[in-house]
């Protein structure tokens, strides 16, 4: 491991950025400051994200390095089948939106390591997860709650992003060596707009403005040349014409579905937890009890709801690729292109299309590494998805179906306030393309945002103390390219 100058790293997650709006207004000389200080100095990549590329889970590779499917938060809800059932579902549904986010540090799997926990004095500003961050480290932990309520009610969401820099220079003055700084306006501003709005794009603005006065103040204290800084986004985002009330169809499909807020129901046969609203899981009751898991050649065969679900979604619009469990403990995917298998076999992926191709891939490799996977799927509409769709059913909270909506389409309306106007959440190239900047080189044409994790550590002078999804940038992998 080469040895670094850096002492300490500033990591900025502005929530919902696209990565060619990023390039786009960087190449028309809108964000001077961060192509002076990052793509001058260092790298810009279209890097992957993770399924779901949602606020939260998609927050974790970052932290952990880890899918939301290690982590075991496979989405911003969930259900947990393993939970007992008493008269409500309570007990056996999470959602991090509102009081549920407090749970996210004991959700974590218990055996995964924050990034927070390699550093002596570590910063976190309004972090999902805060694992390994004493009181005094989580810098929000009292303020966040009265930020979002008064952004959510007033919508001037640059407020809050105002603050994020106060807290940063402070931190950095109070001698922090490692700090996560997580910027919502570019994502809030998109929801209630449109990605490509005015006011989304001042908010990008508005960043680079700041990021030049902190880097100003650094390099006055001579505080500029040892610090490494990393920006990036946890998913994209497409704009949204259509709600499609997915609860609503899955009890017209013969269930009796409990959704959020509407948690507090008994005698429930099936459960749909939205993510950024571009995807969803769903839970299906199985027998008298939720212990047993639903395997994809018993949904076809019409045993949950007297229908074949798989089929039935596919027939709505909004519905883009539905994924389930097949009873080899494989993956079968399908959309209205095709279905595929997708299998994990040591440490090679098998993706095998059965008719025609859901993804619409090119001749893949059928039997490929997942960086391998990665590079051939990287351009097409669906990046990644074989290894994230995996990953994802690596999760016991992971859902019997998981759904992914087609672009300009969301799974949720009811109970949305406001109207959200974009979304994410779903496999599709615009949500699971992120932009990458760091004043470092990277080393890899193609790069997921688990690699950020042990990238940052290496650039520090550490190495991960667990295995990770990620590997490092820092240096080439030893063999890339596609082995046909």
């Amino acid at each position: 491991m080469a040895s670094t100058p850096y002492k300490r790293c500033i990591f900025l997650l502005v929530d919902g950025a696209r990565a060619d709006v990023v390039q786009q207004m960087m190449e028309a000389g809108e964000l001077p400051s961060l192509k002076r200080h990052l793509l001058d100095l260092g790298s810009f990549r279209t890097a992957v994200t993770v399924f779901p590329s949602t606020t939260g889970p998609a927050h974790a590779p970052f932290l952990t390095g880890c899918t939301p499917g290690t982590c075991n938060i496979p989405g911003i809800r969930w259900f947990d089948r393993r939970q007992p059932h008493g008269w409500t579902h309570y007990h056996q549904s999470r959602s991090y939106v509102g009081p549920g986010s407090l749970y996210v540090d004991v959700d974590l799997d218990p055996g995964i390591r924050t990034i927070f926990e390699y550093f002596d004095r570590p910063a976190g500003i309004f972090s999902f997860l805060n694992r390994g961050l004493g009181i005094s480290e989580n810098r929000t932990l009292l303020s966040k709650s009265w930020y979002w309520f008064y952004a959510h009610y007033t919508g001037h969401w640059q407020a809050v992003d105002d603050a994020v820099w106060g807290y940063i220079r402070n931190a950095v003055t109070r001698g922090s060596d490692f700090v996560f700084a997580v910027l919502p306006a570019v994502d809030e501003y998109s929801h209630h707009t449109h990605p490509f709005s005015e006011v989304t794009f001042d908010s990008y603005r508005a960043i680079d403005r700041a990021f030049g006065q902190l880097t100003e103040e650094l390099h006055r204290q001579d505080m500029l040349e040892d610090t490494l800084f990393v920006l990036s986004s946890d998913h994209g985002h497409s704009t949204t014409h259509t709600h499609f009330e997915l609860w609503e169809y899955l009890n017209a499909c013969g269930l009796k579905t409990l959704y959020y807020p509407k948690i507090m129901r008994n005698g429930c046969t099936a459960a749909s937890m939205i993510s950024g609203n571009g995807m969803a899981h769903v839970y299906l009751k199985k027998g008298d009890g939720w212990h047993g898991l639903p395997h994809w050649q018993e949904i076809r065969e019409g045993q949950y709801g007297g229908t074949d679900l798989v089929e039935a979604l596919l027939r709505m619009e909004a519905v883009d690729i539905v994924a389930a469990r097949d009873k080899d403990n494989g993956v079968v995917v399908a959309s209205s292109s095709g279905t595929a298998e997708i299998r994990q076999q040591s440490d090679m992926i098998l993706y095998q299309p059965i008719d025609g191709d859901p993804f619409g891939y090119p001749p893949v490799v059928p039997c490929a590494t997942a960086d391998e996977l990665l590079e051939v799927t990287f351009d097409s509409e669906y990046p990644d998805a074989p290894y994230q769709l995996l990953r994802l059913f690596d999760s016991p909270r992971a859902g019997d179906l998981v759904i992914s909506a087609r672009p300009g389409y969301d799974l949720r309306m009811l109970h949305e306030y406001p109207e959200h106007k974009s979304s994410h959440g779903s496999l599709h190239r615009e949500h699971m393309h992120v932009p990458l900047l760091t004043n470092e080189e990277i080393a890899r044409p193609y790069v997921r945002t688990t690699d950020v994790f042990p990238s940052m550590l290496e650039w520090m002078g550490k190495l991960p103390l667990d295995p990770v999804d990620g590997q490092s940038f820092v240096s080439p992998l030893q063999a890339e390219g596609v082995n046909a």
